[in-house]
Formats: C-alpha cells, structure tokens, sequence
C-alpha cells in the first residue's frame, strides 16, 4: 500500500470491531491502523488522518479515564490541520474538541434513518443506521450538513467532520455491540426494553450491508476529497 494514506483508527474498547473500513481501505486509499484509547495516541506527525469512533460511553462523563487525553489528542489533531472524522461517540468528541457541547437527547434514535442533508454531494440522505442517546450541538464555527427531527446528524469545519450515525457498521460490529449489551447490566436492561428492535436490526443490516459499504465508501471518499485543499 505504498503511497497511502495514514490513518488511525480508535476504538473505544480494545475488542471493537472497525466495521467495513478494512473492505474499503483500498478504494480509499487508506492504510488504517487501529489503536484503544486506552493506550498511546500517536502523535499528529506519525498519522496523515484519523477516524474516532463510537462507544457506549458518554462525551460528558468526565469520570472516564482516558477522556482528557483523547479531547487534548484531538485538539492537537485540528491544530495540525489534519483531516478528522467522528462517528457517534467520535462525532459527539470532535464536538467538544471543537467547542460544541453533548446532552442526553430527550429521545433515544435507534434505527435506519435519513438525514435531512444540506449537502447531498457529501452526505447521502441515507438511510443511515442510527444508535444513540445522546446528542451534540453543533460547534460554534462549523457549518451543519444533516439533521433529523430528533438531533443533529453532521457537521464540518475545516478538515474535521463529525457523523452522529454509523456508516461503518458491519454485521461484526453489531455482534460486538450485541456481546456488549448482554454482559453489561445496563445492556441487559436495554434490550429488554427494545424487544424485538435489536434482531429486527440484525436482519436489516443483513439486507442493507453492501449498499451500506458504499455508502460509507462514498462518504468517506468525498470527505477526504473536500478537506484535501482545505485552508492551501
């Protein structure tokens, strides 16, 4: 892969699958590399980009011990003009980093979802899978791309995109989330509350999963397009 571009990936659980971005790597003309949070963060000189994404954690829970370390990273990150993408929890923290602020959202969005976009050559409609329960608001020097009824769904500024969906999900990934759920009390007690959602997902994605890889390809691509000359 001589040539191509750098790109961390962090996870937010050493054990996190990082869906369909290994399958499109290639296209993308990406290398990706994976670190946890939890560990090292390479410094902005080591990396030409960086994808953030999600947890089950909250971007406002400032008793979680990697946090501080990963709002300095990303602000060293948007310091060095280098291109960063947030995926739900990510989107939510490249939120903050940029001066943005997250909430518990008054309604949980769970689901295929389109997006109101303001700009379809970026951001497809969808539908997209959404899986959350908080909510950022946008930064203040961002421009808003996409939103639902029930949250923001995108935002830009600069060479940093934040998503609060999942283009990256992968049967693999939800599998993991699905492990997640049932081993965690507040899992259990979610999916007891969801009935029959989590499975009804499962088959959807099942159906959707090829389309999805392009999209995210799609989306992927033509933000690493638009950042490329951003502030040359």
């Amino acid at each position: 892969m001589t040539g191509s571009r750098r790109c961390v990936v962090v996870v937010h659980d050493p054990q996190d699958s990082i869906g369909v971005l290994p399958d499109i790597a290639a296209e993308l003309d990406l290398e990706p590399f994976v670190v946890s949070v939890e560990d090292a963060l390479p410094a902005p000189s080591e990396v030409d980009c960086a994808i953030v994404l999600g947890s089950p954690e909250s971007v406002y829970d400032n008793r979680l011990p990697w946090l501080a370390a990963e709002q300095l990273w990303l602000r060293a990150l948007i310091s060095a003009s280098l291109p960063v993408f947030g995926v739900c929890f990510g989107s939510q923290a490249l939120a903050r980093a940029l001066g943005g602020s997250v909430h518990r959202n008054h309604t949980p969005e769970i689901g295929w979802t389109s997006v109101d976009t303001a700009d379809p050559a970026l951001l497809a409609p969808g539908p997209w899978l959404n899986f959350h329960f908080d909510a950022f608001t946008v930064p203040p020097r961002a421009t808003e791309i996409a939103r639902t009824a029930l949250a923001p769904q995108a935002y830009i500024e600069g060479r940093c995109m934040g998503v609060q969906f999942h283009p990256e999900i992968s049967e693999e990934m939800y599998e993991g989330w699905q492990r997640h759920w049932r081993d965690s009390p507040t899992g259990a007690r979610m999916l007891a509350g969801l009935g029959e959602l989590p499975e009804r997902l499962r088959d959807e994605l099942r159906q959707r999963g090829d389309l999805n890889a392009k999209m995210c390809a799609d989306l992927l691509g033509a933000f690493l397009e638009r950042t490329a000359t951003v502030g040359e």
